[in-house]
C-alpha cells in the first residue's frame, strides 16, 4: 500500500474548526468512535487543541482525501449524532506541503489537559 495518494504524490491534511465544542464533548465523541483503540486505516496523525477558547481545532494527516471523507461519514458524524452533539464545523482538506517532526519518536503519549 502506498504511503501517500498515488494520484497526487502527497498525503492530505484535514483541519476541522469546531465552534463551541467543549473538551468533554470532544472526549465523548472520540471515546464513542473508539479511534484510540482502533484508528482508521488511512490516518497517520491526529492533533486536537482549543480553538480561541471557543471550540476545538483538529488537525489530521491522511493517506488520501477520500479516506478522510469516508471516516467523517462512517464514524465521526454517527458518533456525534448518537451523543446529540451538533456544532458548526469548518473543514479544510489540502495536500500536504511539508511535515517537520524531527523528534516525533521521542514524544511520549501525552495525557489530555484538564482545564
Amino acid at each position: 500500500m502506498n504511503e501517500v495518494d498515488a494520484s497526487t504524490g502527497a498525503a492530505w491534511v484535514a483541519v476541522l474548526d469546531i465552534a463551541g465544542l467543549e473538551k468533554s464533548e470532544y472526549d465523548a465523541i472520540v471515546e464513542r468512535m473508539g479511534v484510540e483503540e482502533k484508528p482508521a486505516a488511512d490516518i497517520f496523525l491526529h492533533v486536537a487543541a482549543p480553538l480561541n477558547d471557543d471550540g476545538i481545532r483538529v488537525i489530521e494527516l491522511w493517506r488520501d482525501a477520500e479516506g478522510f471523507q469516508s471516516f467523517i461519514q462512517s464514524r465521526m458524524l454517527p458518533a456525534a449524532e448518537a451523543l446529540g452533539i451538533q456544532r458548526e464545523t469548518t473543514v479544510t482538506v489540502t495536500p500536504l506541503h511539508n511535515l517537520f517532526a524531527p523528534r516525533l519518536a521521542e514524544l511520549p503519549r501525552l495525557p489530555r489537559t484538564k482545564r
